[in-house]
């Protein structure tokens, strides 16, 4: 149960819930490094470590995803699950007599989805020092992505409802207090600015927003008609490319804020973080084929932009990519095979098949983050659980919304195919 949940049942009063949303707040308060070593680990971490790495159990295994994906209806797909770690999760979804399968694969997939915030929760709450900053810091990328999509529909639509139905589908794990009061910000001139002045400046991730916002603001030419020129920017920039500069701001943070923590948690993190960097600056490259970004006079700089200042592939890699001197930048997926062909970098292999790039991206991720569990006394393995549980999540929804649907066994096994077993060699 969520921590929303429990006061709207609680029965609280008003002032009572302010106060709670008020302390929720504060509780994002970020602690420095470095971390305790070994003779003070265990005091402090070693217990919510020790759940984490019980959490790792609980995945499931190759041998239950075939077994899912052998299942011909959604209630099979049910019953398979009541034996795996979902089963108390699972158990309580029912599907109504007239209810149509999307509906009932939505709620499975819902019902898992709050297993893991459950769990997750769980962590956070518990927590102190360094590692709640840590395990919130995991909370930001889901929030980035929710204040993009609330802002982008409250510049699109004048009706209230279609706000909240952004806030309803939002991360619930991006969650934050007062998210609701956004609703109470009518489209007027000043919009913009009394959105982030009266509600992002105060979140943690205020920060990441006003290092995108600000340079744009500083080359406007009327510099105090900051309203206009953040509804200009906000209208016309494309929402992906906004998520990804927000959300590279965010991993470059991360990637510091471990470092400080040093230790174990920075030799396994900084992997980690290493090659979420490249995957990130691999994928924006081959997205941006077809479409205004890969044009040449873009790949130079706002290409660029968007690739993290860290990671193997930085910065000879990102300069192939986005091409120097004479040399134009990457453009489609031959040449971009072909440029790390003859290189001993991350990615060679995958970046020379075309047709099985995505699956074979996944699978690479799926082997990656399941060496943040190995070792021990470090933070890197709370990380990785938030990450394999969302490949876990996806294939769940991937084999909910197959089977939901009529398709032949050709048709089912090209879109099994994506789904991705974990802690397998």
């Amino acid at each position: 149960m969520s921590q929303q949940d429990r006061k709207n049942e609680g029965g609280l009063s008003e002032e009572a819930k302010r106060k709670a949303e008020y302390f929720e707040h504060m509780s994002y308060y970020r602690f420095n490094g470095p971390a305790g070593g070994l003779s003070t680990w265990n005091m402090e971490n070693g217990y919510l470590e020790a759940r984490v790495r019980g959490f790792r159990s609980g995945f499931l295994t190759g041998g239950e995803y075939k077994q899912l994906m052998q299942c011909n209806t959604l209630d099979e797909v049910k019953l398979a699950l009541t034996d795996t770690d979902y089963g108390q999760w699972i158990t309580t979804v029912s599907k109504g007599v007239e209810e149509k399968n999307d509906i009932y694969s939505k709620k499975l997939s819902d019902a898992c989805h709050k297993k893991f915030l459950e769990e997750f929760e769980y962590l956070r709450m518990n927590a102190t020092g360094m590692m709640q900053t840590f395990l919130d810091m995991i909370t930001y990328e889901p929030m980035i992505n929710n204040f993009c999509k609330l802002i982008i529909a409250i510049q699109k639509t004048d009706e209230p409802e279609e706000v909240v139905k952004a806030i309803r589908e939002s991360d619930p794990l991006g969650a934050y207090p007062h998210l609701n009061s956004i609703v109470a910000f009518d489209k007027q001139e000043d919009l913009l600015t009394d959105l982030f002045d009266s509600l992002l400046i105060d979140t943690p991730v205020s920060k990441y927003f006003w290092q995108y916002f600000l340079p744009e603001l500083n080359t406007e030419d009327e510099k105090k008609d900051d309203a206009g020129a953040l509804r200009k920017f906000t209208t016309e920039v494309e929402l992906d490319v906004m998520m990804n500069m927000l959300q590279k701001y965010l991993l470059e943070d991360f990637y510091h804020y471990c470092r400080e923590i040093g230790g174990e948690t920075w030799e396994v993190m900084k992997e980690l973080l290493e090659f979420e960097a490249d995957r990130r600056t691999v994928n924006v490259t081959v997205n941006s084929f077809g479409t205004p970004l890969n044009e040449p006079d873009r790949h130079d700089y706002e290409r660029k932009m968007l690739y993290p200042n860290f990671g193997t592939l930085y910065p000879d890699g990102q300069t192939i990519l986005s091409g120097y001197g004479p040399k134009p930048g990457v453009s489609d997926f031959q040449t971009l095979g072909n440029e790390f062909k003859s290189k001993s970098v991350r990615f060679t292999a995958i970046l020379q098949d075309e047709d099985n790039f995505v699956y074979g991206m996944r699978q690479e991720e799926a082997k990656m983050y399941a060496k943040g569990f190995e070792g021990q006394s470090h933070f890197g393995c709370f990380y990785a659980f938030y990450k394999l549980k969302m490949i876990e999540l996806r294939n769940l929804k991937l084999i909910f919304d197959t089977i939901s649907q009529p398709r032949t066994g050709e048709e089912r096994r090209a879109l099994f195919k994506s789904v991705t077993p974990l802690f397998e060699d």
